[in-house]
């Protein structure tokens, strides 16, 4: 099978298994958007904006490094290091949580009983093992189990918010449906991978982990800050929204998510997920893998047109005949955020260059400057006590930044800055 063939049959399998994963949520929008209020949403949004933050940097971010190494043993040390990071990050939030709640809860402006802080470090360990044995799955072309996986934790994710939505349990059955998605994902990852496939008995090395956590120091010395402002930068909305303008604010912004970004995250994931493997091998043995980046982009590129073009002028129509007249907000502001999201489209996929050409420097600048221009698109908005103008300078920082991505990833796929 040629490159080209193989290249298109990875990303369908990919893309058959998360369009059917992410299609399960969306598909049951409509009815849950009738059973939760934007309030019950704002909560859970909060709970994810914060999980997801945190589990970015709970492993040092050694998962990334997974896909690396020519040694398989290297790789499944790099795996045992991460998870083991995870654990011990996660048990010390869960400690700091205990101790600090009453705190946590006036820097954050929580108010009332906030219960489910107790659940963060599962989430958080459970999403970060889960990266982890996603990266191994990647590095090994089992895409097939990447699909299933996702599957796995949709439907059952899904399958809680329903019912829990009829019980009328509230926000809190969004929340356990979440972390019950995690902990599935996880579990039948780790089955696919470790008792279906047949491996070679790996004896775990103390002093390899250590070599290791040395050889590749550059990945928690850049890129926990960089994706730590890279996470930060895309929950802080729903954060900043659910501060300074309430819950149902951030209620209103999680849907354009599910309903814009999640369908977008289908196609761009997968294509992301195969030109990471691709690339990789090409750039290791030729110094740059131009053609590759070229033709994922112009893919992606491709694929944009219609769909946004459509939300750039019936957003609003659209999510009132979809979700009802309640969630037409989420339309308006869907307008004014969709060049970001075509921006975010097409370059976030081919950003793992900044991993493949070990240019960790590159990206941690690149998001610190992203997190500042959130923080002053919020902030601007705040100033003028209006929702509207804080979207439109985050959309137009966004779009900028993007494509200042872009520019950047490229050249590193041309093999400059070597």
């Amino acid at each position: 099978m040629s490159a080209g063939k193989k290249f298109i049959k990875n990303i369908a399998m990919l893309m058959t298994g998360t369009t059917i994963a992410q299609a399960i949520p969306i598909i049951v929008s409509p009815l849950l958007t009738r059973i939760y209020s934007p309030e019950d949403f704002g909560a859970f949004a909060l709970y994810l904006a914060i999980a997801s933050i945190l589990a970015v940097v709970v492993t040092g971010r050694y998962e990334m490094a997974i896909i690396i190494p020519k040694k398989e043993s290297d790789a499944y040390h790099l795996v045992v290091l991460s998870v083991v990071l995870a654990a011990a990050a996660s048990l010390c939030f869960f400690i700091g949580i205990v101790l600090f709640k009453p705190g946590l809860e006036s820097i954050f402006g929580w108010a009332g009983d906030h219960y489910w802080v107790y659940w963060l470090p599962l989430s958080i360990f459970f999403m970060a093992t889960y990266q982890s044995l996603n990266y191994l799955c990647n590095r090994e072309g089992r895409y097939k189990q990447m699909a299933l996986s996702r599957i796995f934790q949709s439907s059952s994710m899904t399958s809680i918010h329903v019912a829990g939505g009829y019980l009328k349990v509230g926000g809190a059955s969004l929340i356990a449906g979440q972390i019950l998605g995690q902990v599935s994902a996880a579990c039948i990852m780790a089955y696919m991978m470790f008792v279906k496939v047949r491996r070679r008995t790996l004896r775990i090395s103390r002093v390899k982990i250590r070599a290791l956590m040395i050889r590749y120091s550059d990945f928690p010395k850049y890129l926990i800050l960089a994706h730590g402002f890279n996470t930060a930068s895309a929950q802080s909305p729903i954060i900043f929204l659910s501060a300074m303008f309430g819950s149902g604010s951030a209620g209103f912004y999680v849907l354009i998510q599910r309903v814009i970004g999640a369908p977008m995250a289908i196609v761009a994931g997968a294509i992301g997920d195969v030109f990471r493997h691709e690339a990789s091998h090409e750039y290791a043995k030729n110094g740059n893998c131009r053609l590759i980046y070229r033709s994922s982009f112009f893919r992606l590129l491709i694929i944009s047109v219609v769909p946004f073009s459509v939300f750039l002028f019936f957003a609003p129509e659209l999510f009132v005949l979809v979700f009802g007249t309640a969630w037409r907000l989420s339309g308006e502001y869907a307008q004014i955020l969709t060049p970001m999201f075509l921006l975010q489209f097409l370059t976030s996929p081919l950003s793992t260059m900044f991993m493949i050409a070990q240019k960790q420097k590159f990206d941690l600048i690149w998001q610190t400057i992203l997190f500042g221009l959130v923080l002053a698109a919020f902030l601007i908005g705040r100033h003028y006590d209006e929702i509207k103008v804080a979207l439109a300078c985050l959309s137009f920082f966004y779009s900028a930044m993007y494509a200042v991505n872009g520019l950047v990833s490229y050249g590193l796929a041309c093999g400059k800055w070597r």
